[in-house]
């Protein structure tokens, strides 16, 4: 049975080869992919140059990237007539080295956009291509398969500027408990919504061990999801922070530093670190513990370890900034941007070679445990499959349901949007004043959002050093665009 993402969005667009290759992915008889023989275009195309094609990517290289590539190529050779270099760069030398590769002008022809420092004005001053034209006519099973939603969320000025990952692109947050926590204290996690409700559980499990700290929280998010999803806001902008509430159909910007609902809820946290509920290094702490009797996560359904549970408190909603968080551009100077385009269709709409990308080569990376289920056999080929493409033709890594994957797609489908989504912020204009309130707000912020100084006295003194900066201002040129933006809708 070929996964429900497969029968609702590509039963009728995938055909010939790709239908082949979604066979062999699904397992056909054959172990090798099926080449069409039929096709005297495609025989001519064969006897052609192959395209050479350099993909840059997030993440260490894998230890059997060698072993993995030969495959890739066998497979991108036979069906696009493709040599594909997939470059990695690590997680801390990603966001500043894919920066300066794309301004220096060095040769590339795709790259995970969304680590790339200053992504959005690298957009706006024209490095990445304009998709807008080839994606329907080069690549039309792409572009039917992706909904239109995440498309709008890649749009600037009218331009399609990258291939959304169709997956958990509307942020869904979840409180996520240690499953044993929950037992030893008769937790009843699956009606705690709000911060309010979460309390009783922390002075149940502070009073059973005052040594202890139930939420343990790091100086760089506090607890996650604070402004979009406990406060229930959009950020147009992050640094510092400036968006419009997800219910304010007049979409009208504001300082989230100044609404009333963010500083009762800087309360209420403040609250929590006096009773000894947060850790007392909250605000300095960088790294957090592997396991936390609970934490607030960005996830979906069966997104956490085998030893927790866990309830959704908000979403799903989209945002631009929530699609922007993983998608593939391509170079404006890639010489081949259709051959490039295909690639990204290969892996968003052929299942065998999404698996391969994502798992490795099955027998040597993974083994099969069911028709649509696998179990990791050892760490040589470890990538993030998130930066890759969509989820819905991979395999479920066990111990995780058969449909997780259906079920991510099912909860994506019934997803709220932003009053501004595929709006996109131009700092240009204000530049000076975002990196000098930027740098007020990481003086204040991590005592802020760990409870660890008083809200009432630390945020006056924060907005007043704001405002002397240009936080006004700020918020004054993105109401303009959002004016604008939407009036050109």
């Amino acid at each position: 049975m070929l996964k429900k993402v497969l029968k609702k969005s590509l039963a009728f667009i995938v055909t010939g080869t790709l239908l082949m290759s979604t066979l062999v992915g699904c397992g056909a008889k054959s172990d090798t992919p099926s080449t069409d023989s039929g096709s005297d275009a495609k025989n001519e195309a064969k006897s052609d140059k192959p395209v050479d094609l350099v993909w840059w990517t997030i993440g260490n290289e894998p230890k059997d990237y060698q072993l993995v590539s030969e495959k890739i190529n066998e497979y991108t050779l036979e069906k696009l007539n493709v040599n594909l270099q997939i470059k990695y760069a690590s997680w801390g030398e990603y966001s500043t080295k894919l920066s300066k590769i794309v301004q220096s002008g060095e040769p590339f022809d795709i790259a995970f956009t969304s680590g790339i420092e200053n992504y959005q004005d690298l957009l706006n001053k024209g490095y990445f291509a304009d998709l807008t034209e080839l994606l329907p006519t080069a690549t039309p099973d792409l572009y039917k398969f992706i909904p239109e939603e995440l498309w709008t969320g890649v749009t600037i000025d009218g331009k399609i500027l990258g291939v959304p990952a169709y997956k958990d692109s509307a942020q869904a947050q979840y409180w996520v408990w240690d499953k044993e926590t929950v037992e030893k204290f008769g937790i009843d996690y699956e009606n705690i919504e709000s911060l309010e409700q979460l309390e009783p559980a922390l002075q149940k499990m502070k009073e059973a061990d005052p040594s202890k700290y139930p939420l343990i929280l790091n100086a760089n998010e506090g607890i996650n999801g604070f402004f979009p999803a406990i406060n229930q806001y959009d950020e147009i902008v992050v640094k510092p922070a400036v968006g419009i509430s997800y219910t304010d159909e007049s979409a009208t910007v504001v300082g989230l530093w100044e609404q009333e609902r963010v500083l009762e809820n800087l309360k209420l946290i403040n609250s929590w670190f006096k009773k000894g509920y947060i850790n007392p290094d909250a605000a300095t702490l960088l790294e957090l513990p592997k396991s936390r009797p609970v934490s607030s996560v960005q996830s979906f359904e069966g997104g956490w370890k085998d030893t927790e549970v866990g309830h959704k408190y908000f979403g799903p909603a989209y945002s631009t900034r929530t699609i922007q968080g993983s998608f593939l551009s391509i170079s404006a100077g890639c010489k081949n941007p259709e051959a490039a385009l295909k690639v990204i269709e290969l892996v968003n709409t052929d299942e065998y070679f999404r698996n391969l990308l994502a798992f490795g080569i099955e027998g040597t990376h993974y083994e099969k445990t069911g028709e649509n289920t696998i179990k990791k056999l050892n760490d040589k080929y470890e990538v993030p499959a998130y930066s890759q493409g969509t989820f819905f033709n991979m395999y479920v890594q066990e111990p995780n349901p058969s449909t997780q994957w259906d079920d991510l797609q099912d909860l994506q489908e019934t997803a709220f949007s932003s009053p501004v989504l595929g709006f996109t912020f131009n700092s240009t204009s204000v530049q000076n004043q975002i990196s000098a309130c930027a740098n007020i707000e990481a003086k204040y912020s991590s005592s802020l959002i760990t409870g660890s100084a008083n809200p009432e006295e630390l945020l006056p003194q924060m907005i007043k050093e704001l405002n002397a900066a240009g936080y006004q201002d700020i918020i004054a040129e993105a109401q303009k665009q959002v004016d604008e933006f939407l009036a050109n809708k």
